[in-house]
């Protein structure tokens, strides 16, 4: 017996030794040939591109469709109706951002740009005649400083706008080249959406299958939080940003504030970024103003400021509710690290993805507590 069992012992440990054997070789070959792998890998994430683009699209209209279904009970089709609805705006609102604001954008920027050597001219005399004339900004030498500080902004901010314009265009180019996947991923998300409960479904019979069915179930549960943190915020965010860029754009038209609708985007797509980004819209907006008039940029400073006042105070509680759960501070601490680690796309995902890792931290705290019966 003891003889027999020496020999099985023998034979795993012989398997183990190969089977290390085998692993270390083929990472070897992986590293040594990881220029090819990553070739490899991805020419597949492109061929795969309009499937993540169709599971985004429909991650983001997921919501609106329930939404919209639930109203919808008594009828057969509900389903397709409320798909065939949300894609009629969706269709609507990329005819109109093509057609007409994308072109108006362009335009604002390039008149922004053509006149900003005239705009600094005047910023530049009006400071000169109202401020540096005085007998103190002489006697205290403030007009030299003040000089070297003009240049230095004029120069940043031609370089931000220069900087904008080339995103712009670069952004439109990469719209058109990659129109073909956007247009596959909006009819592979019609699917998606038609049939997201048999996805679900085959889903978890994967994960059952490759799990015992307690850690498939802890696996589904986990993946269904992550999923209301996420879907309620990306969905909220551009809804709420989407409604302050309306009326940011209806209040500058009023006003008659320069370059409205170019105004109006920027404010929309800052408004997703918390904290910073209605600060970044306003400075831009107040900026693009005071080169046509400072009283007017005083009007126009205070309006936005209204307006994101009315947001962070009752439109977005309204739409978002309890947004994510966590406060201000760890908020700001998540888009720093955000968006020094992954830039802007880093900034607007680093709230639901922070939220997440908080209700881990905090699931596994209370399970050890709860295991040491010392819950707190």
């Amino acid at each position: 017996m003891k003889h027999g069992e020496g020999l099985v012992l023998k034979y795993k440990r012989t398997i183990y030794f190969f089977v290390v054997l085998i692993i270390a070789l083929l990472l070897y070959k992986l590293i040594d040939n990881v220029g090819y792998v990553l070739t490899w890998v991805s020419s597949i994430l492109k061929l795969l591109t309009p499937f993540f683009i169709a599971f985004f699209i429909a991650y983001l209209l997921r919501p609106i469709v329930n939404f919209i279904e639930s109203k919808l009970h008594r009828l057969r089709f509900k389903r397709l109706i409320s798909i065939l609805i949300v894609f009629a705006g969706v269709l609507g609102f990329i005819i109109v951002s093509i057609t007409y604001v994308s072109p108006k954008v362009i335009d604002s920027v390039t008149r922004l740009l053509s006149n900003m050597p005239y705009y600094i001219r005047e910023t530049n005399t009006w400071i000169t005649e109202n401020i540096l004339s005085h007998e103190w900004a002489q006697k205290y030498q403030i007009a030299d400083h003040a000089q070297e500080m003009i240049n230095s902004l004029s120069n940043s901010v031609s370089d931000i706008l220069g900087l904008i314009l080339n995103n712009i265009t670069s952004g439109l180019f990469m719209l058109t080249s990659t129109l073909i996947n956007i247009v596959l991923g909006l009819v592979i998300s019609i699917y998606m959406l038609k049939d997201k409960e048999k996805l679900a479904v085959g889903a978890q019979r994967l994960l059952k299958a490759l799990f015992t069915e307690a850690r498939a179930d802890k696996i589904v549960q986990s993946v269904k939080r992550v999923d209301e943190v996420f879907s309620r915020y990306f969905a909220g965010v551009i809804f709420d940003s989407l409604i302050v860029g309306f009326i940011s754009f209806l209040g500058l038209l009023a006003l008659k504030a320069p370059h409205a609708l170019l105004a109006a985007v920027v404010i929309t797509i800052t408004n997703v970024i918390p904290y910073f980004g209605p600060l970044v819209g306003m400075v831009f907006v107040t900026i693009i103003t005071l080169f046509v008039s400072p009283l007017q940029a005083i009007w126009v400073a205070l309006f936005v400021f209204l307006v994101q006042q009315f947001d962070g105070y009752y439109l977005g509680p309204k739409i978002l509710g309890s947004k994510v759960g966590i406060s201000p501070l760890w908020v700001i601490m998540a888009i720093l690290i955000g968006g020094g680690t992954f830039g802007i796309i880093g900034m607007f995902i680093a709230v639901p993805v922070f939220s997440v890792i908080k209700t881990a931290i905090d699931t596994f705290i209370n399970r050890k507590l709860h295991e040491k019966q010392n819950p707190i």
